[in-house]
């Protein structure tokens, strides 16, 4: 008898702290700090940053990058939504839902990117893109010099002129190209389906269903 006792209370005791460290979890997950906004000049206030940033960098690298040849100011701001996008896929959990395969493809991209422009591949994303926006800012004023100095060593090899001329050539880069349209495409479907589940759900709230319930028929009927 007394053992039965001693194996139920045990049990309480270890439901009980499930419970406590479930309560724990969820808290933790309330308190995490919302990511940080983009830039204004990002994607020009658009309410999906993530999603216009793809969008806008899939466009760019198309057609082997020829709309930024000779561009540099364009290039730095291709490249700064690119990192954006990258980041908020692997790390916002709004976009949790967004298939592993096109999150390496994306990483991948990156790196072929920072390789080709001469970024510090270890360099964090943050950093990158304010970099990245300042440079196409500068370079959009015409103010080459200011350019050069912002792209400096050793966040960006060789630094200066030399980093401009990169920017003004980028290459064809395959690998950006690929992995931005198919993120575009898996960003716009997944879109698309919050789209149908919200709509979904307000259906279901205006029929009473998961509300306040379907209103009783009148008695006798």
């Amino acid at each position: 008898m007394r053992g039965r006792w001693w194996r139920r209370s045990g049990f309480r005791v270890v439901a009980a702290l499930a419970l406590l460290a479930s309560a724990a979890a969820g808290c933790a997950e309330m308190t995490r700090p919302a990511p940080a906004p983009p830039p204004a000049d990002l994607v020009a206030g658009a309410p999906d940053p993530a999603r216009a940033a793809i969008a806008a960098a899939a466009a760019a690298f198309a057609d082997r990058g020829a709309g930024l040849l000779n561009r540099p100011d364009a290039a730095a701001q291709a490249a700064a939504q690119l990192e954006f996008a990258t980041e908020a896929f692997a790390t916002d959990p709004r976009w949790s839902a967004m298939p592993e395969g096109i999150r390496r493809e994306m990483l991948l991209a990156r790196s072929e990117l920072r390789d080709a422009i001469g970024l510090d591949e270890a360099a964090a994303s943050r950093v990158a893109v304010a970099a990245l926006l300042d440079a196409a800012r500068t370079l959009r004023a015409g103010d080459r010099r200011r350019a050069s100095a912002i792209l400096r060593a050793p966040l960006f090899r060789p630094g200066g002129e030399g980093s401009i001329s990169r920017l003004a050539d980028p290459g064809p880069l395959p690998q950006v190209a690929n992995a931005t349209a198919l993120a575009q495409i898996a960003a716009a479907r997944l879109a698309a389906d919050e789209g149908r589940l919200s709509s979904t759900q307000m259906r279901e709230r205006s029929a009473g269903i998961g509300g306040v319930g379907l209103a009783r028929e009148p008695a006798g009927y």
